[in-house]
């Protein structure tokens, strides 16, 4: 009986009333030194409890919060390529010595960090192609900018990495790509996840060292359209994020620009 009554609650019309509650009133952020604090405290303010799964945090409804004043890409959802386990493998064949290894992390303490586009090659030669059954990564040698500065100082440039990289067998990349998502798996994904997602947008400010937030505009946004995927990535207004490091993949994410969020649903309703 708790959990059907715990599962009545959690329907839009209990959300816009709590909403109605939290915003336009500064919140102490509850999870302090947290990334994602923002979020986090919303959360903690619609008692949301945490959880890792892939569905949506409120009943149906998945949130997502964004910060007035980042220009960081709103993340989606994670979700890891095939083949299984490509992500280390891409780690040790196109990946790169991480820049505190040796003194924070362990002297062989390799890094993989790509934020990857459909529109346009990477300085890295990384790339998101899309057919019509696959989304998939790419890595073209000869797209590489070479005479570009290497950002984290391991090369003096990523000519220099590029050569590393066509000369490494354990394993070579060649023996690694096609490394990608199947498009039927990730459009399912997104209506799973994201077909009912309130969007909210905060302001940040901190006072006596702890950081606050205002949640001032809120959007409820239903009936997503996956088929506009491919055509966001092909633009770059949608991206595949990679963030890996030896014994610790932060996963593989699926990321948009703010302002673009609403392009992929049919209906949106702002909650005053």
């Amino acid at each position: 009986m708790e959990m059907e009554n715990c599962m009545t609650i959690r329907n839009e019309n209990t959300l816009i009333s709590k909403m109605h509650k939290i915003m336009n009133i500064w919140h102490e952020g509850t999870r302090p030194g947290n990334d994602g604090n923002a979020g986090n405290t919303l959360e903690d303010l619609l008692d949301v409890p945490e959880n890792n799964f892939s569905l949506p945090d409120f009943g149906s409804i998945e949130i997502k919060t964004q910060r007035y004043e980042t220009g960081s890409l709103l993340t989606l959802f994670h979700k890891e390529p095939k083949p299984g386990g490509s992500v280390p493998k891409l780690l040790l064949s196109l990946g790169w010595r991480h820049n505190e290894a040796g003194k924070k992390y362990n002297q062989n303490e390799m890094s993989f960090r790509s934020t990857t586009y459909g529109h346009r090659f990477s300085d890295r030669g990384f790339r998101i192609n899309i057919d019509n059954e696959k989304i998939l990564f790419k890595f073209d040698p000869s797209k590489v900018n070479r005479k570009a500065i290497d950002r984290t100082n391991i090369y003096n440039n990523y000519g220099e990495w590029s050569d590393d990289v066509k000369n490494r067998n354990n394993p070579n990349y060649q023996d690694v790509l096609p490394v990608y998502y199947l498009r039927s798996e990730i459009e399912n994904q997104f209506r799973i996840k994201l077909n009912h997602t309130l969007f909210v947008l905060c302001s940040t400010r901190k006072r006596s060292g702890i950081k606050q937030y205002c949640y001032k505009e809120a959007f409820l946004l239903k009936d997503i359209q996956p088929q506009k995927i491919s055509n966001l990535i092909n633009i770059g207004r949608m991206v595949i994020d990679f963030d890996a490091r030896t014994k610790h993949n932060h996963g593989t994410k699926f990321r948009i620009q703010k302002n673009e969020l609403n392009s992929l649903f049919d209906n949106a309703q702002q909650i005053n």
